[in-house]
């Protein structure tokens, strides 16, 4: 009898991997299954006081309350020597033996694999595909929209390696003016293949959305004032200077900053519904300081400023390349992407395919 392994497989960054893990593992959990977490193979570290972990380790050992220990649900990390130099069928067999140990007296055994089922960045040289064939594990693959001819490519290649092993397919981050496009012509070629349960997801910023706190942590900034504004979400970012007003009109002689951008705020003088949004914060780029009077004007409009190192360019193309690490504190982005995949019953559908429901 196979163990009850459940592989969250991705095919590349950003897809929304976590988030399905953690909305499928929720849904579980309310039915009253036991729950177990593994994943073998950190792709980024985290400092957690005294010791540094993978962020899905500890996200889900916090929201699924798992007992063992980090070092035991994520035992190897990206920088460790025994992952570079050991041989992959020692790795595997440990890995195997592992989730063994990890699935006693639970229903199921969640595993999140790398960020790329079929390579990675990761120093070892077990791809995904060949830990589930060792585990004889079933998958649930998450897929960012790209295009469709190459979201076909993918998603095939990897139903053709695994073939019934693909038990839920989701498609995920679609922009909203190709869901019709998507629908018509990919999920006919996928259904073909049967076996497996899909879902299309569009594009939603909820989900994407950074706080001026996650900002600042990916870019290593300092905070220079309104550290107690940390928490205010950001809907989007500029360097222009058309939303700049009152006494934030200074930082147009600013040249090296990103605008962090709140929520629209309607105007009824205009015609456009939105002719203003709000500014949650301020990024001053290339590490120069500012002079008393910007960071007076910041203070008193509520405004933070912070100073990164890096220019204005490459600050906003890593911001706009990243997401935000999930914690546990995402409960409502968790909600909200359980609500979208409940739209077409795919959670629940995808747990009778499992023989869990």
């Amino acid at each position: 009898m196979d163990m009850p392994f459940l592989f969250i497989g991705s095919t590349g960054d950003h897809a929304g991997q976590s988030l399905c893990a953690w909305a499928l593992a929720r849904r579980l959990l309310e039915k009253g299954l036991r729950i177990g977490f593994l994943k073998p193979f950190g792709t980024r570290l985290i400092q957690i006081k005294d010791m540094w972990t993978d962020p899905d380790a500890f996200l889900f050992k916090e929201a699924l309350n798992i007992q063992e220990p980090l070092e035991m649900i994520c035992p190897y990390q990206i920088s460790e020597k025994r992952v570079r130099e050991g041989r992959p069928a020692e790795i595997l067999g440990e890995i195997k033996s592992l989730a063994g140990r990890l699935s006693r007296e639970k229903d199921l055994l969640l595993i999140i694999g790398s960020k790329h089922i079929f390579f990675d960045d990761v120093p070892h040289s077990i791809p995904d595909i060949s830990l589930i064939s060792e585990l004889n594990a079933d998958i649930v693959l998450v897929h960012r929209f790209e295009k469709i001819s190459k979201s076909l490519y993918s998603i095939l290649s990897v139903n053709s390696l695994l073939k019934e092993r693909v038990k839920g397919i989701v498609v995920n981050r679609i922009p909203q003016e190709q869901e019709k496009e998507v629908e018509d012509q990919i999920m006919p070629v996928i259904a073909e293949k049967g076996g497996h349960v899909i879902t299309l997801l569009p594009e939603d910023p909820v989900l994407s959305q950074w706080s001026i706190g996650e900002i600042k942590d990916l870019l290593k900034g300092r905070i220079i004032c309104g550290e107690e504004y940390l928490d205010r979400p950001v809907e989007g970012i500029t360097v222009g200077t058309a939303d700049l007003k009152g006494e934030l009109l200074m930082f147009k002689r600013v040249y090296n900053k990103i605008i962090l951008l709140g929520a629209s705020v309607a105007d009824e003088r205009s015609e456009s519904p939105a002719a203003s949004r709000e500014i949650a914060g301020i990024l001053l780029t290339g590490n120069r300081e500012p002079a008393q009077m910007i960071s007076d004007a910041a203070k008193k409009s509520k405004i933070p400023l912070i100073l990164v190192e890096e220019d204005s360019f490459g600050a906003k193309e890593r911001l706009e390349q990243s997401t935000p690490t999930l914690t546990s504190e995402d409960e409502d982005k968790v909600r909200h992407f359980t609500a979208m995949m409940d739209r077409d019953d795919f959670l629940n559908r995808l747990i009778l395919t499992l023989g869990l429901g």
